[in-house]
Order: structure tokens, then C-alpha cells, then sequence
């Protein structure tokens, strides 16, 4: 399954996108209106789905568990109002122009900066004064007094977002859960609140780029790389070997990160070639902290009182499935490659041994995207092709009005006896319409008709020869097509000789 983000495109029926806009905001205004909204799109999801601008692959159990409940009541709030699954989706940060995901980056400085802190503090405990100030360790460590934030060393790194890269198709992104596992069985267990929301597809090699600026200052590339992969290194070490969460994490991930650490991502580590960072949502608090400092809130058993540690009780992992048994994944790992040309080579063996993992999965997002555009083409044309076709039925209405008008109008002026051949024209010429390929019997409607009409016009006394002659010719050109054995006896019987030269 995939959710889509649509806008409304020019080709839809002015009249329907109104009614459906009036009917949305009807459902907006009742007392209880998400379950009713969500069933407006839940209902017209086919249609919906080729309009989208951009495609998000979503978990199976969460696409199965929307399908079972989005729109239907789950159950009676104390005040017996129904209560809906909400599913909020939270969403990855993402360019509003064109849907795809960045990197801000502020994340990223933010993420460097909290290991290049840990770095400077070298695991010591803070003062007294700085547990209860936070502010006052960074100007410690960073050397800046209070209130001096433009010596702040970090006022000379300057980091830019980093966007998809043009070069490659827009990085896949998938809606799934955020579980929490304890790190120890025995640890005291507590509900798995499942949280839906969307992250970045995983081994995506070369996903995003961005720019990284020094002015003069205390900082460098190369003691940055140091600081970074001193200080996330562990961390991602430490979660593919624990004994707890390594079983559970994805088998081909972690042996594929293993193996890049302990050789490839190793060299280009040594070599100050790039560094690990860890960003986003879920991180963990013990990547957003600093070693020696760290003093994580743990919540105790209902009535007891919390506790502080330098380690947490439990992670957050994405999974595509409810349960979260296996195929578990950490948020937030990302490489930063800033390898210069002697060393691309190693850079492009990572890339390469991502791509075997990654390469899948953009292959399948582009299949996903490329069925879409093909709904959505079809639907364009049958789109253009409804419009053609209701912009043809009005020229042709507009004509056929005109043209009855000069009818009418060419009627009010012509005599009686040729306002009723014309009538009798205009007869003839909507019974062929209805007959189609079809003929009336001898002395049918058409056949008796025409028969008064011919005796009235040879018997008038005010009937000139022109309005004679004009019934025979209408009769002769009429009557072989729509009557059924109107050969030449029964058109004589007619008169028309005598009509044409009274």
C-alpha cells in the first residue's frame, strides 16, 4: 500500500470538485467529523491515487489495520460520543515544492555539536553549577563567557540543507511503527505504544547532499570526523552487538553495517574521509547527551519516584509490523562522505555494497511511482477526453439552438403552405434520426402524411406552382428512404408529375 499527497488538477469538473468540497466541509462541521472524513477518502482512494504528486510506501500491518478501522467507531467516549483511530502519520521533514525529503541543517549541526562537546569534556562529571545550567558547561567547554555567543566556535560552521540528490531519483520513504524494547528482559515492561510515522528508507548510498563551511576558527574537518566517529561510533557498535536488540534488528542490515565498519567505513574513519552522525526523531537520549554528563529521567512503577541514569532502560526501533518481533531497524544512522579523490574509490565500495540493499528499494519505489503515472495519464486522457466530449455536446447544443432560431425565423417568414412543407421537412428529418437504418410501412405515419400533404397542395387553390413543385421534390427525396416499398407505382399514386407541372 502507499499514501499519496494529491492536489486537485485542472481536468476535474468544475461542478464535481464543488460538490465534493461542499460535501467535505458538511462533514467537517459535524460533531464528530473524523470518522466521516476519513471514510470520504477512504472511498474515493482509487481516484484519489493517480493525482498523487508523491508516493509513500506504508507498512503492511498499518495499510491492513487503516483499512480495518479508519472511518468505523472504535468504541464509546464517556460522554458516548463514538472515538475514531485517529492515525497520525508524523512526517519527515520534506520540500514543499517537490514532496522530497531533506536533512535540515540545524539537525546536523546540532548532532556534530553534541559530539564535538562530548569530545571537549573527555567523560568528566559537571560542576555543580552547570547540572543545574546547562548553558554554563557549553561556554566552559566551548570557552566563551555569558551573553558572548558570537565567540561561540561553532558560529564558523555553517551547514546547509541537505536535499535529494538531482542526480538520482527523490530517496524513498516508508510510513511504519516506533516500538520501544527494553534493553534488559528483566527490566519492568510497560505498554508498546505504537507511534506511526515516516522515515527515510534505509542503505540509500549518495541520498542527499549538502554543503559544509569553515570560517576562521577552532574548528576543522578533520577533528570534526574524529570527534563524530569517536563519539557516535560506539553507539551504533554498541546496538548492532547487544544482546538484547541485535537479534531483532534486520540480519542483512546489521551484517551489511558490520562489515562496512570493520573494514570500508573503518579506513574512511582513519583516514578523516567522513563521520557517523545520529539525527532526527528517536534518536535516544544517549545520542543527544554527552558521555559523563548524561542523567537520563527513568520513570519508575506506578506511586514511586524516578530515577536518573547515564544509560536508558529502553530504545525506539522502526518496524513494518505490529508485533515487532524481527526486522528492526534504529533511527537516525546517517554517514557523512567528504572523501577527497585519492580516496573516492573506497566511497564508492560502500556506496556499492549499500546499493545491494538499497537498490531494491528504489527500484521498487520507482515501479510504485511509474504505475501511478501511468493511472494518472489514463485518467488525464480520459479526463481531456470527457472534457472534449462535453465541450463538443455544448458547441453542438449551442449550434442546434442557433439554428433553430434562424429556423423559426425563416419560418414567421415565409407563407402557410411553405411553412408546412418546411414543417414536414424538419418531420421527415427527426423520423430518419429515430429509424436509423430502419423504414416505416406503407400507410404508416410518415406515408399518410405526406399523402394529405401532396393532396392538399394539388387541390389548393392557393398553393403557387414553386410551393408545388418544392412538396413533390421534398416527397421524392424523403419517402424512398423512410417508407419501406416506396417504389415508383406508389409514387405516382402520389401525383407528384402533376404537382411539378400543374
Amino acid at each position: 500500500m502507499a499514501c499519496c499527497t494529491c492536489s486537485i488538477p485542472p481536468s476535474w469538473p468544475a461542478r464535481s470538485t464543488r460538490a465534493k468540497k461542499a460535501q467535505l466541509i458538511k462533514l467537517s462541521d459535524e460533531r464528530d467529523p473524523i470518522g466521516p472524513i476519513q471514510q470520504f477518502f477512504k472511498s474515493r482512494r482509487e481516484r484519489l491515487e493517480p493525482l498523487a504528486s508523491q508516493c509513500i510506501d506504508v507498512a503492511g500491518d498499518i495499510a491492513r489495520e487503516y483499512e480495518d478501522k479508519a472511518g468505523q467507531s472504535q468504541a464509546r467516549g464517556g460522554d458516548g460520543r463514538p472515538v475514531y483511530n485517529l492515525f497520525p502519520m508524523a512526517r519527515t521533514a520534506f520540500n514543499p515544492l517537490d514532496g522530497a525529503p531533506y536533512l535540515p541543517g540545524s539537525s546536523l549541526k546540532g548532532s556534530i555539536r553534541t559530539a564535538w562537546l562530548s569530545r571537549l569534556n573527555r567523560g568528566q562529571p559537571p560542576h555543580e553549577d552547570e547540572k543545574r545550567n546547562p548553558g554554563k558547561l557549553q561556554q566552559r567547554l566551548l570557552g566563551y563567557a555569558p551573553g558572548k555567543f558570537e565567540n561561540d566556535p561553532f558560529r564558523h560552521l555553517h551547514l546547509a540543507d541537505a536535499h535529494a540528490n538531482p542526480e538520482r531519483s527523490q530517496p524513498p520513504t516508508r510510513i511504519g511503527y516506533a516500538v520501544s524494547k527494553k534493553k534488559r528482559e528483566s527490566e519492568r515492561g510497560s505498554p508498546e505504544l505504537k507511534v506511526y510515522l515516516e522515515t527515510v528508507r534505509e542503505t540509500l548510498a549518495d541520498a542527499f547532499l549538502g554543503e559544509v563551511r569553515f570560517t576562521s576558527g577552532a574548528l576543522d574537518w578533520g577533528r570534526l570526523c574524529d570527534a563524530c566517529n569517536a563519539f557516535y561510533r560506539p553507539q551504533l557498535e554498541a546496538e548492532l552487538d547487544h544482546p538484547q536488540f541485535g537479534p531483532l534488528l534486520a540480519t542483512d542490515w546489521r551484517q551489511l553495517l558490520s562489515g562496512l565498519l570493520g573494514n570500508e567505513l573503518n579506513e574512511l574513519m582513519e583516514l578523516r574521509q567522513g563521520f557517523l552522525l545520529r539525527v532526527g526523531r528517536h534518536s535516544g537520549a544517549e545520542s543527544v547527551t554527552l558521555d559523563g554528563v548524561r542523567s537520563i529521567k527513568i520513570l519508575g512503577a506506578q506511586g514511586q519516584p524516578p530515577s536518573y541514569r547515564a544509560q536508558t532502560t529502553e530504545k525506539r526501533f522502526a518496524s513494518v509490523t505490529r508485533a515487532a518481533q524481527n526486522g528492526l531497524m534504529p533511527f537516525g544512522w546517517i554517514w557523512i562522505d567528504g572523501s577527497d579523490d585519492a580516496h573516492r574509490h573506497v566511497a564508492i565500495a560502500v556506496a556499492d555494497k549499500l546499493a545491494l540493499l538499497g537498490q531494491p528499494i528504489r527500484a521498487a519505489h520507482a515501479e510504485r511511482q511509474a504505475a501511478i503515472e501511468v493511472r494518472r495519464d489514463a485518467q488525464a486522457a480520459a479526463s481531456a477526453a470527457a472534457a472534449l466530449r462535453q465541450a463538443e455536446a455544448a458547441a453542438a447544443e449551442q449550434a442546434a439552438a442557433l439554428a433553430e432560431t434562424q429556423r423559426q425565423a425563416a419560418l414567421a417568414e415565409m407563407t402557410p403552405n411553405r411553412r408546412r412543407t418546411e414543417e414536414f421537412r424538419a418531420f421527415c428529418e427527426t423520423r430518419a434520426s429515430q429509424l436509423g437504418k430502419n423504414q416505416e410501412a406503407l400507410n404508416g405515419q410518415i406515408h399518410n402524411r405526406a399523402r394529405q400533404l401532396a393532396a392538399d397542395a394539388l387541390q389548393g387553390a392557393d398553393w403557387t406552382p414553386q410551393e408545388k413543385a418544392a412538396v413533390a421534390d421534398l416527397l421524392a427525396e424523403f419517402l424512398p428512404r423512410l417508407v419501406s416499398r416506396m417504389d415508383k407505382d406508389q409514387l405516382k399514386k402520389l401525383k407528384l408529375a402533376a404537382l411539378r407541372n400543374p
